[in-house]
């Protein structure tokens, strides 16, 4: 105990005497400098979990708020529909059919040609569909290579 007012009264605070390197050994055998250490880690630690409480609070009060806007539109929208709706004759959409575009020998010359002009190579045309509606365009996929090949 005597030890730990003598480094009070010379180092001042605690700060100075975390940072005093007058003699190492004998301040890491000093109780109060490891317990000055664990209290700057135990409040350093306690400010980060409470700032992290505080901003997932404050996001899950965002998600509400906009769930709640979100469901008030879809209210609005549904309600002007079903005014629609009843004006409106209700008929049922035809299915879509896939065409096989293999039968249309025209469009097979034309395809070969272009496939032709732009390789020099033999091939065989196997067969040819419409591209679906799911697929992306050449500039898209370019784009997303671009953006997530390494560095």
């Amino acid at each position: 105990m005597n030890n730990a007012l003598v480094l009070l009264s010379e180092g001042g605070s605690v700060i100075d005497r975390l940072q005093g390197l007058g003699d190492a050994k004998k301040q890491l055998a000093d109780p109060d400098y490891w317990s000055s250490v664990g209290i700057i880690a135990l409040t350093g630690i306690l400010v980060v979990f409470l700032i992290l409480a505080i901003l997932i609070f404050i996001f899950w009060l965002m998600g509400t708020i906009f769930k709640v806007m979100g469901k008030s539109k879809k209210e609005k929208k549904s309600a002007a529909e079903a005014e629609k709706a009843v004006a409106a004759p209700v008929t049922a959409p035809e299915p879509a059919e896939e065409e096989d575009y293999a039968d249309d020998e025209e469009l097979v010359a034309v395809i070969s040609a272009a496939i032709a002009a732009y390789t020099e190579e033999s091939f065989t045309v196997k067969s040819i569909r419409k591209r679906g509606s799911r697929s992306t365009s050449a500039w898209r996929t370019a784009g997303i290579s671009q953006n997530t090949r390494p560095f």
